[in-house]
């Protein structure tokens, strides 16, 4: 996993939620207040925690919330699933950072916004 492609260089505070074990992304947690936030995605149930995540934690003003999904799994969650809330405003307060989807590997992809504080 490529985690330079997240332009996150720059923050020294995260948090790592929901990766299961071959997907760990080999990052500590530190203190708040919390700059980013990665959470892996691996059902639709996962989007609704990983908002509510981001709305009860101490989120530095510049932040990044970075939802980190498994490529290929039209059956499943996918891009369009996984995002398609946020679009049509069922999640409010976050907004698209660049590079607003990227890929991390050949099997990981990433959305990053920003909790607007």
């Amino acid at each position: 996993m490529d985690l330079k492609k997240l332009k996150v260089d720059q923050f020294n505070h995260f948090l790592v939620r929901n990766f299961p074990d071959e997907f760990d992304p080999g990052i500590e947690p530190s203190s708040e207040p919390i700059e980013v936030i990665l959470f892996f995605i691996q059902q639709i149930e996962d989007v609704r925690a990983f908002s509510n995540l981001c709305s009860t934690t101490d989120l530095a003003k510049d932040n990044r919330v970075i939802m980190v999904f498994e490529k290929g799994r039209k059956d499943r969650v996918n891009r369009d699933t996984i995002f398609t809330p946020f679009r049509t405003g069922e999640y409010t307060g976050f907004k698209m950072k660049a590079p607003m989807l990227c890929s991390l590997s050949d099997k990981l992809s990433a959305f990053v916004q920003q909790k607007v504080i």
